[in-house]
């Protein structure tokens, strides 16, 4: 049996739950987002916590039985068994009209303690473009897993995204810079028009960018990053390099 490492082994559960997904609730239903969306489909070096989706029309209760009934089924047991892993709790302390949150012990072979993530669906309206794709082939290859097809947010949309949590959370996640200079650097994703609201809060964001110092950069993503890419990145000169190719590239969008 493969050793993994914590977040290979969530990371892996993920995409099961994806796969899963697939047969249970229509396609339509449902956007992945966050930083599932930014490794799986668009090649980012930054392993995810947890995995975030969009409802799209779908009542609470419809989906809250459509996972639980996943969560029991023989085949979940079966396919997380083929990677060494085992589900050994599970609970969802939060269902309401707007967020409907799972939250999962797992039991990774070989690997203690037991790891933990979540599963969140929100309803918040978002309007933003999404496409129906199969996940990236390089990223199920490791798990020997078929690709997920799930809809998932387009480039330009998680670029736009990513500004409105930059400029709008409590406290800056160095998460979002890098996983702006990961979108503006590797894909050919405009993110123009912005809307009015992004364009007022582009100052704020661009501040924030300027503002992160490299110790939280170290605290906060570094270790979401395979050993090899903790070596290439996870230094001084590539976090000042990220930042002042955010800033650039964020300046420049009014024009």
């Amino acid at each position: 049996m493969v050793k993994r490492s914590p977040f290979e082994a969530v990371e892996c559960f993920h995409l099961v739950f994806l796969k899963l997904l697939e047969a249970r609730l229509d396609r339509s239903r449902y956007v992945v987002k966050g930083g599932v969306n930014l490794r799986a489909w668009f090649g980012s070096a930054r392993y995810s916590e947890d995995l975030d989706l969009d409802a799209v029309r779908t009542r609470p209760d419809a989906l809250e039985e459509k996972v639980d009934r996943l969560l029991t089924a023989p085949a979940l047991r079966a396919m997380l068994s083929a990677q060494g892993l085992l589900l050994l709790r599970s609970s969802k302390p939060k269902q309401t009209e707007t967020t409907q949150r799972w939250k999962f012990e797992i039991e990774s072979a070989g690997r203690a303690p037991a790891l933990h993530t979540r599963v969140e669906f929100s309803r918040r309206g978002s309007c933003e473009e999404f496409v129906l794709e199969a996940c990236r082939s390089e990223i199920v290859r490791p798990y020997g897993l078929l690709p997920p097809t799930a809809n998932h947010y387009t480039a330009s949309a998680a670029i736009r995204q990513k500004i409105a949590a930059l400029a709008g959370r409590r406290e800056t996640q160095t998460r979002d810079i890098w996983d702006l200079d990961h979108l503006l650097r590797r894909t050919d994703a405009d993110p123009r028009p912005l809307p009015p609201d992004l364009l007022k809060a582009l100052p704020e964001a661009i501040e924030r960018v300027s503002s992160v110092p490299f110790d939280l950069f170290k605290a906060q993503v570094v270790p979401f990053l395979d050993p090899e890419h903790q070596e290439v990145y996870g230094t001084r000169e590539t976090w000042a390099s990220v930042c002042r190719y955010v800033i650039e590239a964020l300046s420049e969008l009014p024009g």
